[in-house]
């Protein structure tokens, strides 16, 4: 009777141990501010995001400019992006019998490189987490005036020095690329 007291007992604790609050799960990505999680749904305009981690020194504006860097290298990909991508994948098998084994390597290199000129990009939204002290902001760029931009420097790059200079740092970079897949 006893044993079946002390069951019945343990049973009730552990069911109304389950009963209780369960910790709340959090995402910290829902705590951000939409204009973050989404920031290319501007209707004219292009919108970039940009964070930037607290500092040492506690500079706020060292961090601002930092966040504001981001976003802008990112508005510069929405606008114009050449991307160099390799992957190589290799399986070969080694031994005999009981001894063989499987060896398999992957190797993968990107490179990015963007090059445009972003005129009249304004800091739209600003925020900062007072949690983890990072830095958010927006960045946006009227999409006429960016459009305009890319047609100039098009017209203006045919048979420009400067233009020809810069394909061929280009060039040199993607021989980089390719140089470091062959190691």
């Amino acid at each position: 009777m006893k044993v079946g007291l002390l069951l019945g007992l343990g049973l009730s604790l552990m069911v109304l141990g389950g009963c209780a609050k369960q910790p709340e799960v959090r995402n910290a990505l829902n705590d951000l501010p939409q204009w973050y999680q989404e920031p290319t749904s501007l209707s004219d305009k292009y919108a970039a995001s940009g964070s930037a981690k607290p500092n040492k020194g506690g500079d706020l504006e060292l961090q601002r400019i930092e966040a504001a860097a981001i976003a802008r290298a990112e508005l510069a990909r929405q606008m114009e992006l050449r991307v160099k991508d390799m992957y190589k994948r290799a399986t070969q098998e080694l031994g005999l019998g009981e001894n063989q084994s499987i060896d398999h390597a992957v190797q993968y290199a990107t490179k990015q490189v963007s090059d445009v000129t972003l005129r009249q990009s304004q800091q739209k939204k600003l925020f900062l987490d007072r949690d983890s002290g990072i830095l958010y902001t927006l960045y946006v760029l009227d999409s006429n005036v960016a459009d305009q931009q890319l047609k100039t420097s098009v017209k203006s790059s045919f048979n420009n020095q400067d233009a020809l200079w810069q394909k061929f740092q280009a060039t040199q970079a993607w021989q980089e690329l390719d140089s470091e897949g062959k190691k």
